[in-house]
């Protein structure tokens, strides 16, 4: 399986329209013509065509240089990635391309529902090096709707690709040499979209709204934030399938702003709808922790071995780390995948959806936003304080004071999602107070963070010896830990002191007046 990150433009023209040369474009010193070629693709989607909403194509395209399925997925950037499989049996979509759009449905059947043949003529422009940096393709498009109703549409178009990443500063000069040439953007960001000529519906999540403002209600504040991070963990489930680095941090983050979100704000949610949403957050969160904290532990201890000088490696250590953790995070990366691709995650997500798109499901969220949020930001503020406080009243280094700090940390987590999502409101005190809860929770995470580490060493220690090996070296980096493990509580003193606390209370008188 093959990604690439496509960024390109496209242009509607007339059949009159002639191509310029380009010469205006930085660092273009040549124009090779790479002649005309025939492409024709069949487009995938189900019935109501919840890829084509949701701004994902899914074809089977013959001809070319790149013969074979191709999946389009949209990124942060507002470009695409691509994820190529050969081109197989016509009529059968590789299940792990079905399996990478999933989420977008749910269980419902893919068919073909369009096809699109393309006569393209291309260009590459090139630097004085002989470097392709972008392609221009000039396409002729007849295509054909399948199913119920037959749509024959024809049309003209440019399309302009970087092929290089240094070369996407270039397409907003090509873009404008084409467009005084005559040419417009065009207006349907594909030629499925073009093809098919109907609405295609609304997206899942419609994260293109208006921010929310001081004036708005408590219920239009909270939704702007669902919305962001509920997007967010959609459009990582497919990276998680595909094990794209940072995918499954990024998932679970996601899964715990939600989460926090709805036991943070809970007065403002029907209590029999909110209950099971934070319980399938959590299990998500649960499944998508063991890979990533057998990851994170990997990632550690190996930083950590090749720190220590050669002769403090005793026995077979390195060996012993890898096999470890790496059989862990295998093992749990297929528990993950197992789950997302059981019916309990996709109706959870449709759930989810139809959660969070009901902004104001209690009266108290229809009233303005600054009469009610800053009072349950405040609740979040307390509880902080009373577990860091109950945290530091144990003067006893153990599990008990561990356990203390840890909880600490998550109210300190949940405080910061918190003030996060009142920065439309508030400004920059939640800007903030965010980042102070952030150094709170950061420091608190380092510290659990060596709590783990200590507790995995001992349980390598402990191995190590049953097999005859040298503990030496487990022992050397558990002594390293309980010093950083201290050290960090010592900064946590310091940070703590300077959290901010009077900040938020004079935020939430300014917050009482202008109610």
């Amino acid at each position: 399986m093959t990604v690439v990150h496509e960024v390109e433009h496209t242009f509607a023209v007339n059949e009159a329209f002639r191509v310029p040369p380009f010469d205006g474009v930085p660092g273009v010193d040549s124009i090779a013509d790479r002649g005309e070629k025939r492409l024709d693709a069949v487009y995938f989607d189900t019935d109501d065509l919840r890829l084509a909403r949701n701004r994902m194509t899914l074809r089977r395209r013959e001809g070319g240089d790149d013969a074979g399925w191709h999946l389009k997925i949209p990124t942060a950037d507002g470009a695409r990635d691509e994820i190529g499989r050969p081109l197989g049996e016509a009529g059968h979509v590789p299940d792990d391309l079905v399996d990478l759009v999933a989420v977008r449905i749910r269980g419902a059947e893919l068919h073909p529902v369009a096809r699109v043949t393309t006569v393209r003529r291309v260009r590459r422009l090139r630097d004085a090096a002989g470097h392709d940096l972008l392609e221009v393709a000039d396409d002729e498009v007849n295509a054909r709707t399948m199913g119920r109703r037959t749509i024959v549409s024809r049309w003209r178009e440019i399309e302009i690709e970087a092929l290089d990443p240094a070369a996407v500063a270039l397409l907003p000069a090509a873009g404008e040499i084409l467009r005084e040439a005559g040419a417009r953007p065009a207006v349907l960001p594909s030629k499925l979209r073009r093809a098919l000529a109907v609405d295609v519906g609304r997206p899942d999540l419609e994260a293109e709204r208006p921010r929310p403002t001081a004036s708005a209600t408590a219920g239009e504040v909270i939704h702007a934030y669902l919305v962001e991070h509920t997007a967010a963990l959609l459009d990582n489930d497919p990276g998680v399938r595909i094990d794209a680095p940072e995918s499954v941090h990024d998932m679970r983050v996601a899964a715990r702003r939600l989460r926090s979100t709805v036991q943070t704000f809970r007065p403002l949610f029907d209590a029999g709808r909110a209950g099971p949403i934070e319980a399938g957050l959590r299990e998500i969160g649960e499944v998508l922790g063991e890979p990533r904290d057998a990851e994170v532990l990997l990632a550690g201890f190996t930083r950590a071995l090749a720190e220590q000088p050669v002769d403090m490696l005793l026995g077979p250590v390195r060996a012993r780390v890898q096999e470890t953790f790496l059989g862990e995070r295998l093992r749990a990366r297929e528990a993950a995948l197992d789950y997302l691709r059981g019916s309990r995650y996709l109706t959870f997500v449709e759930e989810l959806l139809a959660f969070v798109g009901d902004a104001e499901q209690t009266d108290l969220a229809r009233r303005r936003a600054r009469a009610v949020l800053p009072k349950l930001v405040a609740k979040a503020d307390r509880r902080l304080t009373r577990r860091v406080d109950r945290a530091r009243a144990i003067t006893v280094a153990g599990a008990e004071r561990d356990i203390a700090y840890h909880g600490a940390r998550k109210a300190a987590k949940r405080l910061r999602y918190a003030c996060e999502l009142m920065e439309p409101v508030a400004g920059r005190d939640a800007v903030r107070l965010a980042k102070r809860a952030r150094r709170v929770q950061n420091e608190l995470g380092e510290h659990h963070d060596s709590v783990v580490a200590l507790a995995r060493l001992r349980r390598l220690a402990v191995s190590a010896n049953l097999a005859g090996e040298s503990s030496f070296t487990y022992g050397l980096l558990a002594g390293q830990e309980r010093a950083r493990a201290g050290t960090l509580l010592t900064s946590f003193e310091t940070t703590w002191a300077d959290a901010g606390r009077p900040r938020l209370r004079r935020w939430l008188r300014r917050s009482r007046r202008h109610a």
